[in-house]
């Protein structure tokens, strides 16, 4: 049962839909984030329109999956066999009953994803015990339509696109979106497919680096480490396993408890924690009794378990929260600016975002705010932050003044010096980080 969830959950992370204009076909690439290393190439490829996506995996497995929402109908395509089955958009034989899950809305937590203003939303999940139940966390935007599928259509209940899913420590996030002329061709079964029944429910063997991979029991229904042929390092006692980084990986026991393992198998961290991370650093975020800390990789505790929220070190700093409200601090536990707002949503170069009352505002490490209110307010990029007004976003400097004005209704934070932006949502171009025009995307 509990791999089933498991793999669930990883399923999920391809379900994943976003559209805003009937006439136009977008592509989205999701990369995957284990243990706060991002995988360079997309593991999923979506394509979709107002009434049909194309979900083509690369993460578990190659299939390609089509969703037709007028018709209610999803076909999943089998390339190597040439044949597909049939399935509903919604299914009676889910593991979990979407009517189960419970979602709370995040009314004070947005950041930018791919160039759309998200906002947050937490999915809880019936299992485990009554004081501890394992989550999806969920961005999305209201700017482009929901989607939902399968065993997800609790999705329904998410009033957008969710352009980022993370659960069990992986995160499923958007990096790339483009848009183009629709190609009815992506949306359709080939024709010299066979139709077969649907296939049944079967573990996958994972690669999880340095010589290692996953196996299932059906007897625990967990799975374990093995060696590259199959020898079992450790017994088949964890729900989750994650990519071994360095000779150690995090992984979650029967009970949903977290721990740290080496290469032989052996708990370096045992599974004892409510949450276990590996920063940038090289620390751990952990918690327990619901207060967030961070310790080393010898589980000696360097910053004390203080937090009633933590986040994982990046460049040295992290957004920490108290029942006196968030503020920065260094890999030492050093406030670096002082914990007293609100809510801090991102730090960079000394400056970090804050919101009150729903406005944005960037502050200094002394906490005075430098720039004027925005609707939102992100990391552009190239030094500069992405901002949003009256639904047009702009970019600002790292001292709060406007560098390139708010005009556009799209705009992607800066990579490799450019930026994506459209005026009118049917053009596309790149600019460069003054603002002026350098070419016109290209339409795929």
């Amino acid at each position: 049962m509990k791999i089933k969830i498991f793999r669930t959950l990883i399923l999920l992370f391809v379900l994943v839909s976003s559209s805003s204009a009937q006439e136009k076909m977008f592509k989205i690439q999701f990369g995957l984030n284990i243990d706060s290393t991002t995988e360079a190439e997309s593991v999923a490829d979506i394509y979709l329109t107002k009434d049909y996506l194309r979900i083509e995996n690369k993460f578990i497995d190659t299939s390609v999956q089509i969703s037709d929402f007028k018709k209610q109908i999803a076909y999943i395509l089998d390339y190597s066999n040439k044949n597909y089955y049939e399935q509903g958009l919604t299914t009676e034989d889910a593991v979990i009953s979407p009517e189960d899950f419970q979602i709370e809305f995040i009314t004070n937590a947005s950041k930018s994803i791919a160039g759309y203003a998200c906002k947050k939303a937490i999915i809880k999940i019936p299992i485990g015990t009554e004081d501890e139940k394992p989550f999806i966390e969920v961005w999305y935007t209201t700017a482009l339509p929901k989607m939902y599928w399968g065993e997800y259509t609790y999705l329904e209940k998410i009033p957008g696109a969710a352009l980022s899913i993370s659960a069990y420590e992986m995160e499923m996030k958007a990096i790339h979106v483009t848009a183009s002329v629709v190609n009815p061709a992506l949306f359709e079964v080939p024709q010299d497919f066979e139709q077969v029944e649907e296939e049944a429910f079967t573990f996958e063997t994972t690669e999880l680096g340095e010589n290692r991979q996953s196996y299932y029991d059906e007897d625990t229904e967990l799975i374990g480490v093995a060696d590259t042929i199959g020898n079992a390092i450790t017994p088949a006692k964890y729900s989750l396993i994650n990519s071994f980084i360095a000779g150690y990986a995090v992984v979650a026991d029967g009970s949903n408890h977290y721990g740290l393992i080496n290469n032989d198998g052996k708990e370096i961290i045992p599974c004892q924690y409510e949450h276990l991370a590996r920063t940038e650093d090289g620390l751990f975020l952990f918690s327990k009794n619901d207060r967030y800390g961070y310790m080393n990789i010898h589980a000696q505790v360097v910053i004390p378990a203080t937090y009633t929220y933590a986040r994982e070190f990046e460049n040295g700093h992290a957004v920490v929260t108290t029942d006196q409200g968030s503020g920065v601090i260094d890999s030492s536990g050093k406030i670096i600016i002082p914990i007293k707002f609100e809510l801090i949503h991102e730090f960079s170069a000394n400056t970090a975002v804050i919101s009150e009352q729903d406005k944005y505002y960037l502050i200094d490490q002394q906490g005075k705010k430098i720039s004027e209110a925005y609707d939102f307010l992100s990391n552009g990029g190239e030094n500069l932050w992405l901002t949003m007004r009256s639904e047009k976003y702009g970019f600002i400097g790292a001292k709060g003044k406007q560098v390139i004005p708010s005009k556009y209704i799209y705009a992607a934070p800066f990579d490799a010096g450019l930026s994506l932006v459209s005026e009118n949502g049917e053009d596309f171009f790149y600019i460069d980080s003054k603002g002026k025009f350098v070419q016109k995307m290209d339409s795929e």
